[in-house]
């Protein structure tokens, strides 16, 4: 398919799904479009009852083969269809921007890519623990400021301490929390402090000490490490833009007033949006682990703050209420942060208390807009790409989707106009990437999700060159048109590159748990004639 822009046609978005799982989202997509039925074509041993009525496509998948079918919408009819001979078409071939699809050898891109990350692990040593030491000193060095000036409501004292506060509360997520929590200073760190096991999780007091924020750092873990990190671009990606945005996609309203809209988003979505939606992600993981089944359609409804405060049906769904949430997610942070932590300045003048709970709120705003511009931009524009199925992780085809659905911005090795690269370590380089929140790596990141921070400054240069001599796209760009990109993503200007599931690398193929589960109960529903699936 060659690139596109605007609204998708229907004839468009029906031809994805290739296995059950990737079905169930599809048709997740697809219920809310009343203009569209679809036909389910099942194997001849299913033969009628699997035909009720309903319309849907259906990609089934036998022990040997894969049949790859697409059929236009049709009415739903009482009677069976031939599937004997069902309306096929070929599938595309990659061409144009897609065209190194069809060439790239996946095991020797996979070497080269995996080679270089196993050499940075190895040569990870003192040298990254003091690098996060420093940046954890920048970080800290933010927030004194920003505590020290916020009983002022000057306008000088109080622009020092909405910054000093807000970039306080940015990087201790983006850089530090993010990448100990990946394990990045696992095998370096010989105090425990720094590693995934011993970093804000298992209590308030560690959540506060080391990593204070909306989101609770173990619902994060599963939501952003796992689930994002292994699923990056595909259905079951709890972080796919273009997905979650539909609803803001579809409805017809002006074209700038959805821009405003995203504005207005980006000012609160960790507390709006990401908190919930984290915590919800965890306790759907903890369902599973009882052997629990959780629809797709669920896993990836919206379960904003609204929902989660109000709604006390949809909570359940997820064992959870108002009261676990605000107990366990957000009520913290909101008591501590913004009435205990300056409620001194009570003791010595009233107006002082409230200034700063004014510069708390503010600081709130701009580390909300900070972090959603170096975070939601990474995955997200028309040159970025979506998936229809699962890969095994750490297989050519992981390290591909890792770089061809993923974007840089400016890095501190990046090649100035004049020619001249820039320095790869230094001061100048550490500036530019602590605005960044280190999010500027994140090809290298989705890659090599376990190293430092230092270490995605040496992988950047090796990795470019590696995708270079692969022919795989590397996108990089400054994180300001990034952001445009992924507001037009956001409100339906653009749409994402599909990479059609004919062009994937079958040996790469894999199916999580939850999958395997979700497909034995979609079957034994379909047998008994109650699947959500063809509803």
């Amino acid at each position: 398919p060659q690139h596109r822009t605007g609204r998708e046609s229907p004839a468009w978005k029906i031809r994805r799904p290739q296995t059950l799982s990737s079905l169930l989202a599809f048709n997740m997509h697809s219920s809310a479009q009343h203009s569209r039925s679809l036909l389910l074509l099942a194997t001849a041993s299913l033969g009628n009852a699997l035909l009720q009525g309903h319309a849907t496509i259906a990609h089934v998948r036998s022990t040997t083969t894969r049949i790859h079918a697409r059929a236009r919408p049709v009415r739903a009819v009482a009677t069976s269809l031939p599937l004997s001979q069902p309306t096929l078409s070929p599938p595309p071939e990659p061409s144009g921007h897609d065209a190194w699809a069809a060439t790239l050898d996946y095991k020797a891109f996979r070497k080269d890519v995996h080679q270089l990350g196993t050499r940075l692990a190895n040569q990870q040593g003192k040298a990254d623990v003091e690098h996060l030491k420093r940046m954890i000193t920048w970080s800290n060095g933010f927030g004194l400021l920003g505590m020290a000036t916020m009983w002022m409501s000057h306008p000088l004292g109080r622009l020092l301490s909405i910054v000093g506060l807000s970039t306080w509360t940015c990087t201790r997520w983006t850089m530090i929390g993010h990448h100990i929590s990946h394990g990045g200073y696992n095998r370096q760190d010989d105090t425990g402090r720094f590693t995934t096991y011993g970093f804000a999780v298992g209590s308030v007091y560690r959540r506060f000490r080391d990593w204070f924020d909306w989101m609770l750092p173990e619902a994060w873990n599963v939501e952003h490490n796992n689930l994002h990190h292994y699923r990056l671009s595909e259905s079951g990606d709890p972080d796919l833009v273009e997905r979650n945005l539909e609803m803001m996609r579809d409805i017809r309203l002006p074209r700038t007033l959805k821009y405003v809209a995203v504005a207005f988003l980006a000012a609160m979505w960790k507390w709006y949006y990401y908190a919930p939606n984290t915590y919800k992600q965890l306790k759907i993981s903890q369902m599973r682990k009882e052997g629990k089944v959780v629809s797709e359609e669920d896993a990836h409804s919206a379960f904003v703050l609204p929902i989660a405060l109000f709604s006390k049906e949809e909570g359940k769904k997820f064992g959870t209420g108002p009261i676990d949430f605000l107990k366990n997610c957000m009520g913290p942070y909101l008591l501590i942060r913004f009435f205990l932590m300056p409620a001194p300045l009570a003791l010595i003048n009233p107006a002082f208390y409230w200034a700063a709970v004014t510069n708390l709120a503010l600081a709130d705003v701009l580390s909300n807009i900070h972090s959603f511009i170096i975070i939601a931009t990474n995955h997200c524009g028309n040159d970025m790409y979506k998936f229809a199925n699962s890969c095994t992780p750490r297989s050519g085809t992981f390290y591909m989707r890792a770089v061809t659905s993923s974007a840089n911005f400016r890095t501190s090795n990046g090649i100035d106009k004049d020619g001249v690269a820039r320095k790869v370590h230094g001061f100048r380089a550490d500036v530019n990437d602590f605005w960044h929140g280190w999010l500027n790596y994140q090809i290298e990141h989705h890659a090599f999700p376990q190293l430092s921070m230092l270490s995605y400054q040496k992988a950047a240069p090796e990795m470019r060159a590696i995708c270079a001599k692969h022919n795989v796209p590397y996108v990089q760009q400054n994180v300001f048109r990034r952001l445009k990109k992924t507001a037009d993503i956001m409100v339906g200007a653009t749409s994402m590159r599909p990479f059609d599931a004919s062009w994937e690398h079958t040996p790469d193929s894999f199916a999580w748990a939850d999958q395997k589960q979700l497909e034995e109960q979609v079957l034994k529903d379909q047998l008994a004639g109650t699947s959500k699936a063809i509803a």
